[in-house]
């Protein structure tokens, strides 16, 4: 608890802000947080470079405007780039751990981070720009024209099969004011395999954004899997208000768990979604309505 003293409103935002920073950093890295950490010499020996994408913007259009998306030397650059990125077929760069890969990214050379480095590592001066496993590997690259005051970017699946990779762009402009944009899971479910992008938005009410996929079996390359059945239609994102207080202070039950569809690589049976109502609750709060979403063997509805 905060002593009792006068806080303005800018102190609140602002508290607010590094409470989500936090949050997200032990989401997304919780293994890590609070431990010393180090670029190990085999991570560092299989750090392979990750490509920018690059396309000159058009000086009519402003980064805000969603025309940036469509312009043809932009998707024309995100073409090229995809089969770029389906040269990162080195097996030693797949075989190591992306936390690993990460740390030595941000460090340069071998050994453990000063408590400086670790600050900045953990604080949001480093951009996480790959996530995944030996099998996926997600690919996150800054857009040079669209959002770039809200970290404007675009989110690739690498699928590897053998010694080859399928690449496919999964999220094309996808913006945000958290530090760190995204998670990634998946899980099985029969002889398929689902894969989970998660994203927030940041802010001083932040909501989640799930995304899903899935491997088309022929050309080996990422498709949207309609996991979800939302007001009669089929579609592969759900959204969530997120909570970074204890779920009773927004008016839900205890132990409310936004969002809970993966549990250790399996699908669940149901899940629970939160939306603002706009109504303000006696300690300020917003309130949240919980929604139940079920699987019925196909999709969750």
């Amino acid at each position: 608890m905060f002593p009792h003293f006068w806080i303005d409103k800018t102190m609140t935002k602002n508290l607010f802000q590094i409470s989500i920073v936090f949050l997200l950093f032990i989401l997304l890295f919780g293994q890590s947080f609070g431990q010393a950490l180090v670029c190990k010499k085999s991570a560092l020996t299989a750090l392979k470079p990750i490509p920018k994408l690059a396309y000159e913007c058009n000086e009519n259009l402003t980064e805000s405007d969603d025309e940036v998306l469509t312009q043809a030397n932009r998707r024309k650059a995100i073409n090229l780039y995809t089969k770029t990125l389906e040269k990162l077929t080195y097996a030693d760069w797949w075989n190591a751990d992306v936390d690993d890969l990460s740390l030595c990214d941000f460090r340069k050379k071998a050994g453990a981070l000063t408590k400086e480095q670790k600050s900045d590592y953990e604080g949001g001066d480093y951009f996480f720009k790959l996530r995944g496993n030996s099998r996926f590997r997600v690919i996150i690259a800054r857009d040079p024209c669209y959002q770039t005051g809200f970290s404007g970017m675009n989110v690739f699946l690498l699928n590897r099969v053998g010694g080859k990779v399928f690449a496919s762009e999964i999220i094309d402009g996808f913006y945000t004011r958290a530090d760190f944009p995204l998670g990634f899971d998946y899980a099985v479910n029969g002889s398929e395999t689902i894969i989970e992008i998660s994203t927030t938005s940041g802010g001083l009410y932040p909501t989640e954004t799930f995304y899903y996929f899935t491997i088309d079996k022929k050309t080996k390359r990422a498709v949207p899997k309609m996991l979800f059945r939302d007001n009669g239609k089929l579609t592969n994102q759900i959204y969530s208000s997120m909570l970074l207080m204890e779920p009773e202070d927004y008016g839900l039950p205890p132990k409310s768990v936004a969002l809970a569809i993966i549990k250790n690589h399996r699908l669940a049976k149901r899940f629970y979604v939160f939306e603002d109502v706009f109504e303000i609750l006696e300690n300020g709060n917003h309130k949240l309505v919980k929604t139940v979403f079920k699987w019925n063997g196909k999709f969750y509805e």
